[in-house]
């Protein structure tokens, strides 16, 4: 009998199928991945993790109206997270690895996409608006594209480029035309924010090109948030604020539920940089900003624009370009076959 994976049905997944003569003898499991089965996953986990990120904006929105300090809303909820994440590590009976190689890891990606990020943003948003803001990290995807070039993590054809262009272009339709762009802003101000993005796009493909052997994505995904809590917790010691968490209120209550739909995004963003790679994964940045309108919409009752409309059906399209398959960029396939 050959054995052959579907994801779905009796036998853990597998359906069986007769052969005969050497084949059964000498190999009688082969792991044959379903397509079908394979890329919904993915798009499911991207859709949900853009959207996700979008959430954040609305409930950072209402954790700073109730007076928490942005330091204070970043910290409770990384700390929040990485106690999460090492009560899933100690009920699975499986902890992250702590060898040199392995703290080496989670130390540059709590740096890469916690850190760094959160200390350039603090720095720029006193001195240019909002959406320019979210203008330059929205270009995240375009920064993941140009360092896995460079640090050879992922496969970069003509499909890929035109979808994260197409996706750039979603996003900017909705972005340009509530961004003031003027000569108030300076130009070192924009040049340091561009280090968010970059960022970013070093931990997308560090993530990728450095993965501890060995380790699955809830281990690493735990020692990355445990390393981060505790980056988070030394930053704040030179500007916390204990007015912060004097009493509970609404805020409070937003930093619980973000820190609760972390646990799964964390999670989530591994196992979308094991099953696809950098560049696919950054495509969640761009749902980031189109959820965030949305999410907006829903909690806020604010009113999108046509636009909003036309650059969701645009990140679709980017979305099956940037998903095109091949042999080479595949990745699941190539651990399964």
């Amino acid at each position: 009998m050959l054995k052959i994976a579907t994801g779905y049905g009796n036998c853990d997944g597998y359906q069986t199928v007769p052969t005969c003569g050497r084949l059964a003898r000498r190999a009688p499991y082969v792991r044959v991945p379903m397509r079908s089965t394979i890329e919904l996953r993915p798009i499911i986990y991207l859709v949900f993790l853009g959207s996700s990120w979008g959430l954040y904006f609305s409930m950072l929105k209402v954790a700073a109206l109730s007076g928490i300090s942005y330091v204070g809303i970043i910290t409770l909820t990384t700390l929040g997270v990485a106690v999460g994440m090492t009560t899933i590590a100690l009920l699975r009976r499986r902890k992250p690895e702590f060898s040199p190689r392995h703290h080496r890891f989670y130390l540059v990606c709590a740096l890469t996409g916690y850190l760094l990020p959160m200390i350039v943003e603090l720095l720029v948003i006193a001195h240019m608006p909002a959406g320019v803001l979210t203008l330059i990290v929205s270009m995240s995807p375009l920064a993941t594209l140009m360092v896995a070039w460079i640090m050879k993590t992922d496969t970069i054809n003509l499909a890929r480029i035109t979808g994260i262009l197409v996706g750039a272009f979603a996003v900017f339709a909705i972005l340009l035309p509530d961004t003031h762009i003027n000569a108030a802003v300076a130009w070192y101000w924009m040049l340091l924010t561009l280090i968010v993005p970059v960022s970013y796009a070093i931990h997308h493909n560090y993530a990728s090109r450095y993965w501890p052997t060995g380790s699955d994505s809830y281990q690493v995904a735990c020692g990355e948030a445990i390393y981060a809590g505790l980056a988070m917790a030394i930053f704040s010691m030179f500007h916390w604020q204990w007015q912060d968490v004097q009493s509970w209120n609404q805020g409070h209550s937003a930093i619980l539920f973000m820190a609760t739909i972390a646990l799964i995004d964390i999670y989530i963003y591994f196992e979308l940089i094991r099953l696809k790679g950098p560049i696919y994964t950054s495509h969640a940045n761009y749902f980031m900003v189109v959820s965030g309108v949305l999410w907006g919409m829903i909690i806020f009752a604010e009113r999108p624009s046509t636009l909003m409309w036309i650059s969701a059906l645009l990140l679709i399209a980017s979305l099956y370009l940037i998903g095109a398959r091949n042999a080479d960029s595949n990745r699941l396939d190539a651990e399964e076959v």
